[in-house]
């Protein structure tokens, strides 16, 4: 996959080993997501749920205890998401409560159709989708400060018409493994931010202009140079050198008691 201009903005592109249509796109995808979150790897966070250290620590004992090659997936979802070192954090990318968050995991799992998926990949979003209790919380315009929107945010009625993107936060869980975290002192951190405090944490990722495979992204996500305040020119040729034609910055900032991303900026 790479990253290419089109119309003025970043679009994705992806090298197959033969042609496909949109449909038939949408169809492997779907085919391959599941609705089932018993049945799939991030299923573990059902124990993480009850907030007890005893419960992420027992998991992990079990998964290194018996690990197989086959089991390398569910590790890495682990790995992503928890910490034995730390048992009540969770990844900088987790911006909702534990027991929030796997209800909305649960909902988006389920009620994700094909038209989601099609609306989110090829369409121009229209943000038509409920956002109540089907939103892993990861847009910035759900930032819900009152000197942001018309309504109350603890009974805006539109969160149960409009506001989100099913089929994005659908898509969204699939990539989570790719930001790894692990513990500092009592917190995560996590693959792609920087700092730990809710004044200082930023998260910042690249876009591509070569193509490049799964791998090849991992790396990507993890540069240290990209992390760096100010991109200097010497910054720019060596981002460039490796493929990176862009990069963009949301800080996580509080909001009363919820974490909350900003409207990302381009910093390269």
């Amino acid at each position: 996959m790479e990253w290419t201009i089109a119309n003025g903005v970043w679009n994705p592109v992806l090298r197959l080993l033969e042609p496909l249509d949109q449909s038939g796109l949408i169809n492997i995808i779907f085919n391959n997501l599941g609705r089932d979150i018993s049945a799939h790897p991030i299923a573990f966070l059902g124990r993480a749920n009850d907030a007890q250290p005893g419960s992420i620590r027992r998991y992990a004992n079990e998964l290194a205890g018996g690990a197989q090659k086959q089991d390398r997936e569910r590790l890495d979802w682990f790995s992503a998401m928890c910490s034995e070192l730390a048992p009540e954090a969770t990844s900088q990318l987790q911006t909702a409560r534990r027991d929030y968050f796997w209800g909305n995991l649960k909902s988006v799992m389920n009620l994700t159709e094909r038209d989601h998926l099609r609306r989110t990949l090829f369409a121009l979003w229209d943000y038509g989708d409920p956002l109540e209790n089907q939103s892993l919380h990861l847009e910035p315009a759900e930032d819900r400060r009152h000197a942001h929107q018309w309504f109350k945010p603890s009974g805006d009625p539109t969160r149960k018409e409009r506001g989100g993107m099913l089929g994005a936060n659908r898509l969204a869980i699939e990539a989570f493994p790719l930001f790894q975290s692990i513990a500092f002192k009592d917190k995560l951190s996590t693959r792609g931010f920087s700092g730990n405090r809710s004044n200082n944490t930023r998260w910042t990722w690249p876009l591509w202009s070569k193509p490049v495979n799964l791998d090849v992204v991992v790396s990507l996500l993890a540069s240290p140079t990209i992390q760096h305040e100010t991109i200097t020119d010497r910054d720019n040729d060596s981002l460039r050198a490796m493929g990176i034609a862009a990069a963009f910055r949301s800080m996580r900032i509080l909001v009363g008691k919820t974490p909350n991303f900003t409207p990302a900026i381009p910093i390269l």
